[in-house]
């Protein structure tokens, strides 16, 4: 199954900027039992109808739960919702 966190940062923040350490951040999350994949994909242009980043986690049931007791989406969450202005979450099926 795919969890997808789709964003959408505020006008001044330059997200490219902190893509390493986000993705960094993720990549944490392969340590989470029933989490086995991580797929960022970042927007080719900046406007204000789109998304900025799409973080595509690949997860089974028990990962689902998992990552959201985990200490990466708590860090993600403690971080970067400052910075958010507008969050998609996405579940499903390949």
């Amino acid at each position: 199954m795919k969890h997808n966190i789709i964003v959408k940062f505020i006008d001044n923040y330059d997200y490219q900027n902190e893509l390493n350490h986000i993705k960094e951040l993720f990549n944490k999350a392969l340590s989470v039992p029933g989490v086995s994949g991580i797929k960022f994909h970042p927007a080719i242009k900046r406007a204000s109808n789109r998304h900025d980043l799409w973080i595509e986690l690949i997860v089974n049931e028990e990962g689902l739960t998992n990552w959201k007791e985990c200490e990466v989406h708590k860090k993600w969450l403690n971080q970067y919702t400052k910075y958010i202005a507008n969050k998609v979450i996405f579940d499903c099926f390949d």
